[in-house]
């Protein structure tokens, strides 16, 4: 037995997992583990402390940004000192509360305190400095209320933060068409950062769902030590029962029949002699066949079809499935273009009064370039395509003198951060902003304020750090996934082949054991028949002897079968010179025994594999020889047991009593077997001064 050693199994395991090393389905599970392999070398992440979990980094990261533009915004308010210092001492607080509240972990109406909390901070920011940058803190609040509560909390929640930036904007501004179009240039924006931040948090939930799946698998797995054993027995209790119930009660059917045929020659021997001849002759047919029965038996027990052990591959059903969901990706494909082609147009005509022909034709060649671009799959058609999106924006904004509509660059970046590798993502990231930039200056007589950059850069966040950290999760979910598919199929091929191990473990003790002793009983049961059909026209009384005593062998067959069936040892350790002189007393002077050693305290499987070893021996001699005399001896001496049994004339076939590689004797198979189950080795051939011998040398301690 070899031992093939898994990278998921602890060494514990790896003791039971042990199977023939030239097993077909672990050579190529041992290929297939290459990728177990190299799951086991990612690193799960560092855990923090339970009470020290701040806000996701996108969270924190556009909310400083934002805080940031806000300060850098509110210094051209013109503010007293005092309200500057109260201003950047609230921003402080709030970065504060943001960095270190373990917000995550906090129940959900402790959560929604915090949130209102950050609400209140915001509020009293946007009182003493209405700045434009200031809705997205707003809107960080909102970001952290998607991804923290159900979405019955947060709607609501986003609602009313929604309701109090409103209002303090209305006072702020004190016009209505101010105010209108401070909404339509936030809308969009707003839209597509709430949108990523719902993207970003069905990712990380769906991610801590599998990673306490995986945690609950990798416990499964790590028990899986300690389950194998009772599978294997529970496999081989079941394995013993089915064959109880197929193959050992037609074999015991077959006796049955024999026993039967034979009683009823007894009985009719017994009011009439004359017929004692035929009567017998119908016996051996009987038992002929029974003896058939046992031969195919023996043939479905060595070489029928053992269960089928599932590969990895084959277990593996991993579903390919993207960062959004199809929904997700509609709204993607169509509302996010129809909403900024909407806001663009009302833009428009809010600031000049009616809608350029020329802005409106761009907004039609936007559409449909960004649903054909979601469309196409081919590398270089969607870069001309992000690309071609970034300069129609480019002339919209150029066409109508309005910098806002550069917040359509949103479109691109969502596209690049869903649809391209990073490494190729990154360079279109930082150059089309730039050359957008440039152009812009260049193109335009006042170019973009301070302001309008700040809000560019903070928008990009806003949109930008969600979709990479749901990226990430979605990656980080995956190889969780995959690693849990892995755990799974290799618990379910290890039980496969447990099982299958148990099943033909059962199969071979079965075969060795009917062979061994139904096989030599209904040899002699033959021999005796053929004995008294022989003898019934000369002595009939010894007839019935033969007869009588070829019943008793079968009923003790039958007894063995039982036995073997229930798996019951058929020697104790102080029964076996007992049970050899037994074997051979019936056979007379034919057999000579000879017992050296201590032979009372062996083991049971030492015991057995003694007995069996004679029994078939001496079986075969009669078999297949026309010996005059059977020498069995049985030594123990130095710390090995050695069984010889040798018959004085060789066989007349070439087959040596059956013993020789090239037959097909389930005898020898099975006392092979044995002895290498024990440690030992067994011998058989012909001998130089004519006979054979068959020797078995089996190590014991203590003798």
């Amino acid at each position: 037995m070899s031992k093939v050693r898994s990278p998921f199994l602890k060494p514990s395991l790896t003791k039971i997992y042990a199977t023939p090393a030239a097993s077909g389905g672990l050579a190529a599970a041992w290929a297939e583990c290459a990728t177990l392999r190299a799951m086991n070398r990612i690193t799960s992440q560092p855990r923090l402390s339970r009470w020290f979990v701040p806000a996701p980094l996108a969270i924190q990261g556009v909310t400083v940004l934002a805080l940031l533009a806000t300060m850098l915004s509110s210094l051209h308010l013109d503010l007293a000192p005092g309200a500057l210092s109260l201003l950047v001492g609230l921003c402080g607080l709030h970065l504060g509360a943001l960095t270190l509240v373990p917000v995550r972990h906090l129940p959900h109406w402790a959560q929604l305190l915090y949130l209102f909390g950050q609400g209140l901070l915001a509020g009293v920011v946007q009182f003493f400095a209405p700045t434009a940058p200031l809705a997205y803190v707003y809107l960080a609040i909102v970001i952290q209320a998607i991804v923290l509560l159900p979405w019955w909390l947060w709607v609501p929640f986003s609602l009313l933060n929604y309701a109090v930036w409103s209002g303090l904007l209305l006072m702020a501004t004190a016009s209505f068409a101010a105010w209108f179009q401070n909404h339509l240039a936030f809308a969009f924006p707003a839209t597509c950062a709430i949108i990523a931040a719902i993207v970003y948090a069905r990712q990380q939930r769906r991610n801590e769902q599998v990673q306490q799946m995986l945690q609950q698998m990798q416990l499964r797995y790590d028990q899986l030590a300690a389950g194998l054993r009772d599978l294997q027995q529970h496999a081989m209790i079941e394995e013993r029962q089915r064959l109880a119930q197929t193959i050992v009660g037609e074999v015991q059917q077959a006796l049955s029949r024999t026993e039967q045929s034979m009683s009823s020659a007894l009985n009719s021997a017994q009011s009439n002699l004359q017929r004692l001849q035929t009567t017998v002759a119908q016996v051996r047919v009987t038992a002929a066949q029974a003896v058939e029965r046992l031969r195919g038996a023996l043939d479905t027990l060595r070489r029928g079809e053992l269960p089928t052990m599932p590969s990895l591959t084959l277990l593996l059903r991993l579903n390919d499935e993207e960062v959004m969901a199809a929904r997700l990706h509609v709204v993607q494909t169509w509302v996010l273009p129809s909403i900024f082609i909407l806001l663009a147009l009302g833009l428009n005509f809010a600031q000049q009064g009616v809608v350029l022909p020329a802005l409106m034709g761009c907004s039609a060649l936007l559409l449909v370039a960004y649903v054909a671009t979601q469309s196409t799959s081919h590398p270089v058609l969607l870069q001309a395509g992000l690309i071609g999106q970034a300069l129609l924006i480019l002339a919209m904004t150029l066409l109508s003198q309005m910098p806002p509509l550069l917040l359509g660059l949103l479109l691109v970046l969502w596209q690049l951060l869903m649809r391209l590798p990073l490494p190729l993502a990154v360079p279109y990231m930082i150059g089309i902003p730039l050359a957008i930039f440039a152009l812009v200056q260049r193109l335009t007589p006042a170019g973009l304020r301070l302001e309008e950059m700040l809000l560019g850069v903070v928008s990009a966040a806003a949109v930008g750090l969600p979709l990479l950290l749901a990226r990430y999760q979605f990656e980080r979910r995956k190889q969780a996934e995959l690693r849990l598919a892995l755990l799974a199929a290799e618990i379910a091929q290890q039980t496969a082949e447990v099982q299958a191990l148990a099943v033909a473990a059962e199969r071979a003790r079965l075969a060795r054991e009917v062979h061994d002793d139904l096989g030599s009983r209904l040899m002699l049961v033959n021999l005796q028949l053929q004995l008294a059909e022989e003898l019934a026209s000369d002595d009939a009384h010894a007839a019935l002897e033969q007869l009588e005593s070829s019943r008793e062998q079968l009923q003790a067959a039958w007894r063995g079968v039982l036995a073997v069936a229930d798996a019951e040892l058929p020697l104790g350790q102080d029964d076996l010179i007992a049970a050899l002189h037994a074997l051979v007393v019936p056979l007379g002077a034919l057999v000579r025994l000879r017992c050296d050693g201590a032979l009372e305290h062996l083991p049971s499987t030492v015991t057995t594999a003694v007995y069996r070893t004679v029994q078939e021996g001496v079986t075969n001699a009669r078999r297949h020889a026309q010996p005059m005399l059977i020498s069995v001896q049985v030594v123990a001496i130095c710390g090995y047991v050695t069984t010889t049994v040798t018959n004085d004339t060789c066989a007349a076939l070439s087959t040596g009593g059956a013993l020789s590689p090239q037959s097909n004797s389930f005898g020898l198979l099975g006392l092979r077997e044995r002895a290498e189950a024990l440690g030992g080795t067994l011998e058989s051939g012909p001998l130089a001064e004519g006979g054979w011998r068959l020797r078995v040398v089996i190590p014991v301690e203590e003798v």
